[in-house]
């Protein structure tokens, strides 16, 4: 990148080099969609993956992080991760990737309202106020159809700060 940039340095040909990703996980589909793409992503540039979880009272996060854990090394990945407590999820997350040094962050989008897509409020802060480029992957329908709609098939968001 540019000099004081946050976005990871481009290698031979400009594109960015995205070796350590760091992906936000709950017990949620879009979560779940999101730490599948970081693994294919994985897969493909042989980056190392970091998955963070917030613990919330009321929910049992060590059963997805050992789910999560178990698709990546499925996949030939061995994983690090990290749970901790936190008010905002965002504020934790963002703190985790700045400690690990992450090259992206990748998180799960939803649709919370019929024919509305919605970004969960802890993602808009997470967007609002990072250094690092983050990935949000769409929330699969549960029935297996895609979204209508050539951009809507593939769609991923990145944010560059």
């Amino acid at each position: 990148g540019a000099p004081g940039s946050a976005c990871p340095k481009p290698a031979q040909g400009g594109t960015a080099m995205m070796n350590r990703t760091l992906v936000a996980v709950d017990d949620s589909r879009p979560a779940l969609a999101a730490a599948e793409y970081a693994i294919r992503m994985a897969l493909a540039g042989s980056a190392d993956v970091h998955f963070v979880s917030v613990k919330e009272i009321g929910r049992d996060i060590d059963g997805v992080m050992s789910h999560v854990s178990a698709r990546a090394e499925a996949a030939g990945i061995t994983p690090t991760t990290t749970t901790r407590e936190g008010e905002h999820s965002f504020e934790v997350v963002l703190a985790i990737a700045r400690e690990w040094d992450a090259d992206v962050i990748v998180t799960g989008w939803s649709d919370r309202r019929p024919g509305r897509p919605s970004v969960g409020s802890q993602t808009q802060h997470l967007l609002e106020f990072t250094d690092i480029p983050v990935l949000v992957v769409p929330d699969p329908r549960p029935d297996g159809e895609r979204r209508d709609g050539p951009a809507q098939r593939e769609r991923a968001c990145f944010r560059r700060p």
